[in-house]
């Protein structure tokens, strides 16, 4: 293929791959989690150009997909593992995060095989529905702390240099 006819074939799966990092970044930055708008968006990016990279070299078989994208959900198990945090309190932080990161990969792949219009549906949808959730939570459950990857230690060390 030539540089043009990439640009053609790419354009729109990364406008939708973009959007849908985008979408789920800001819901995250606006929770003050960790892994927010950039990192997000990088996801969302990266696995889609893993999935079209071969077919645009020209040497993905049909057989070879679902290859592709078991080392792809494989590689962001290990970018989303590492935002999980266990502390000395025993409490484990980090798992919505690292469930949005797979997530997005997710959505990634979708935009990269062709249907970017049902994973922009199912990004705003998915938002929608957590947003929601996290609500309910605050409202019935007591309100939930925005940056939970703080460990006790952390917040002593800020008092005593503050």
């Amino acid at each position: 293929m030539s540089d043009l006819e990439v640009l053609q074939f790419i354009s729109l799966k990364m406008f939708y791959a973009v959007v849908c990092g985008a979408v789920v970044g800001l819901e995250r930055r606006m929770n003050g989690a960790p892994a927010g708008f950039k990192t997000q968006i990088l996801v969302c990016v990266g696995a889609m150009l893993f999935c079209v990279s071969p077919i645009i070299a020209g040497t993905l078989m049909a057989s070879e997909t679902p290859r592709v994208i078991g080392q792809i959900v494989t590689g962001v198990g290990f970018l989303g593992a590492g935002s999980i945090i266990h502390n000395k309190t025993s409490s484990v932080s980090g798992l919505t995060t690292a469930a949005w990161i797979w997530f997005t990969a997710a959505i990634g792949i979708m935009t990269g095989l062709g249907h970017g219009l049902v994973a922009l549906f199912i990004t705003v949808t998915l938002t929608i529905v957590i947003s929601v959730f996290r609500w309910i939570e605050k409202k019935y459950f007591g309100d939930i702390p925005k940056r939970r990857y703080e460990t006790e230690e952390t917040k002593i060390e800020v008092r005593k240099a503050g």
